[in-house]
């Protein structure tokens, strides 16, 4: 038995018989677990103000035979409580979550930061369709498969306004006119966006402005499926 310390989010919640808890979460140093909490749905349990989806909290952890257990709680914070309350950003988390849950396989350090930014920042006033753009963005850049986007990926040249072909989910980039005349599905505007995305800070979400976010949502997450 190891008693390990740690930070958790919760991404999902099950019921398990008529008194104990599942939670599926995702933390910092260990990934993604699952952690049983015996007669967590009882009133009188300690864990269960913390049990809910989109909560952030840090303690103690008991790993027993490769399963993960809660020792203590020292401190925690209900997101869903405030993002429940607009359905705009309930409907945001649930986008993130979900994202998470089907490509966020191994621990990773940065990923976390950015699923706790994220939550954090979802309390705050956003665009639904920018901030869920941003965070699909960034989850496939520090997932190391980000689309490269200023060199022709068939042939090595700059690619800008002009020589602009199309942006290649196969080849994983921007195709300059030359190596290819097929017409795009995205502008050379969107892939000025997708620069953009991959280095805002959350603090300045708030001032981007992108017309197309379904498109480029779209394009994003085949990329992903595509590649993870």
């Amino acid at each position: 038995m190891d008693i390990l310390k740690d930070e958790a989010i919760v991404l999902r919640k099950s019921f398990s018989g008529d008194y104990d808890l599942s939670l599926t979460v995702y933390m910092r140093k260990y990934g993604k677990e699952n952690i049983y909490l015996p007669k967590g749905q009882i009133l009188k349990s300690p864990f269960l103000p913390s049990s809910e989806p989109f909560t952030w909290f840090k303690g103690l952890f008991i790993k027993r035979k490769e399963k993960f257990f809660i020792k203590e709680i020292d401190r925690s914070r209900s997101l869903g409580i405030l993002i429940s309350q607009d359905l705009r950003k309930f409907e945001t988390a649930y986008f993130i979550t979900d994202l998470f849950n089907r490509y966020v396989i191994f621990p990773d350090e940065k990923i976390f930061i950015l699923l706790k930014k994220s939550l954090y920042y979802l309390t705050q006033e956003i665009d639904k369709s920018v901030f869920s753009l941003n965070f699909t963005a960034k989850l496939i850049y520090l997932s190391g498969i980000f689309p490269e986007l200023e060199m022709c990926v068939r042939c090595g040249s700059e690619v800008n306004k002009k020589n602009f072909g199309f942006l290649s989910q196969i080849d994983g980039g921007v195709v300059c006119k030359k190596c290819s005349k097929r017409k795009p599905d995205l502008s050379y505007a969107d892939v000025q966006n997708l620069k953009k995305l991959k280095v805002v800070s959350f603090k300045n979400l708030k001032n981007l402005r992108i017309k197309n976010t379904q498109k480029l949502q779209n394009f994003l997450i085949d990329y992903l499926k595509r590649n993870l």
